[in-house]
């Protein structure tokens, strides 16, 4: 594995991807018609892409640093639950018990309640409704529907732990891996896997979906295998981008324009990543970094529900929803990080320091960059 760079735009680059899922929120919380850069891609969705490609690439470096299994999924599970408990608490107890239409004793008994408050902290986020909460908004009943992608980044986690573990040092599994997958979608479509999978009510019915794991993990394991061969940023990246932006635009095939949106997914975030950076640098401190990425992304969409609520109620223009719900996420963004995520991710570096740590061949010898 080459040396980490840390010299990159990764945390501006996930602040406005979780932006643009806030944006395209807007087009089921408020109804309002936003533009769709590709047929069957919204803004919201290739912002996903984008977080998908980005994780794959630090996840990858992370396991590459430390190759075993209790330290790898102790940095995942730190950097991933506690802001998401707390979220999801703040969802059911705050927001929900403000916007239930039931008394608050009869919300609280509810056993629709509980199940929702579990099932979201498990990251599962199949449980999406909250007992007479949201009933009259234009996207009706959602409490958060956001969190279900990172029941797919623990799948991404998992997959690629597998892989590297079999790996030894083969780099080239993490390329094939994302060949693999984008063979799979179409087939997946073709074949109605996921119909298939839903005729049969289950609990993987309602967990995994063929099409949103080969859709997913094609970006996360290109960004595996740019971390894996130390790809550099490279002159022709934005012309493949815009290349792929023109085929996205004009293919009339599913599978051609998907490709394409990976292609300019991958290439547009790399290179805006890494473009013009100098090369491999000290980590900056932690409390040197305000990632207020996750924070927004687990906290936009039970806000903006609750202020759209707030809105109709009161007779307000929905637009006057969105600057009320910035107002609100931003600030808990800023407490999430502060409070919730960045205390976890140095319990996990006190933790990692407190005990000898076998370090990866080749590895460098810079802390590894946090995702």
């Amino acid at each position: 594995m080459p040396a980490i760079d840390h010299a990159n735009r990764f945390d501006l680059l996930r602040l406005a991807a979780a932006l643009a899922v806030f944006a395209g929120h807007a087009e089921f919380l408020y109804r309002v018609r936003m533009p769709v850069p590709f047929a069957g891609h919204s803004l919201g969705s290739l912002a996903v892409y984008v977080f998908f490609f980005i994780s794959g690439y630090l996840v990858c470096q992370s396991w590459a640093r430390e190759p075993r299994w209790r330290t790898f999924w102790l940095k995942r599970a730190l950097r991933i639950f506690p802001g998401l408990i707390v979220a999801v608490a703040f969802s059911v107890f705050v927001v929900g018990w403000m916007a239930t239409t039931l008394p608050a004793a009869d919300y609280l008994r509810a056993p629709l309640t509980w199940l929702n408050l579990a099932n979201n902290m498990a990251a599962l986020a199949t449980v999406q409704t909250l007992p007479g909460v949201f009933e009259h908004n234009p996207f009706a009943r959602a409490v958060n529907g956001s969190l279900w992608t990172i029941r797919y980044e623990l799948f991404m986690y998992l997959v690629l732990a597998l892989l590297a573990s079999a790996a030894r040092g083969r780099r080239w599994l993490y390329p094939l891996a994302a060949g693999v997958l984008a063979l799979l979608w179409p087939l997946a479509r073709l074949r109605g896997w996921d119909a298939a999978l839903e005729a049969q009510p289950s609990a993987l019915a309602e967990l995994f979906r063929w099409t949103d794991f080969c859709g997913f993990g094609v970006p996360f394991f290109l960004g595996s295998a740019c971390a894996a061969y130390g790809v550099r940023p490279r002159a022709w990246m934005p012309g493949l981008a815009l290349g792929a932006v023109v085929c996205a635009s004009v293919a009339s095939s599913a599978t051609l324009r998907q490709v394409a949106v990976w292609a300019f997914i991958t290439c547009a975030t790399f290179y805006t990543a890494f473009a013009g950076r100098p090369g491999v640098t000290p980590a900056r401190p932690a409390r040197q970094r305000v990632d207020l990425s996750y924070g927004i992304y687990i906290y936009a969409f039970p806000v903006q529900q609750a202020m759209t609520e707030l809105s109709l109620r009161h007779g307000w223009p929905l637009a006057a929803s969105v600057v009320l719900s910035l107002a609100v996420i931003v600030p808990l963004a800023l407490l999430s990080w502060f409070v919730v995520e960045r205390p976890a991710i140095q319990l996990v570096r006190r933790w990692r320091s407190a005990g000898p740590r076998a370090a990866a061949p080749g590895a460098a010898s810079t802390p590894v960059a946090n995702s």
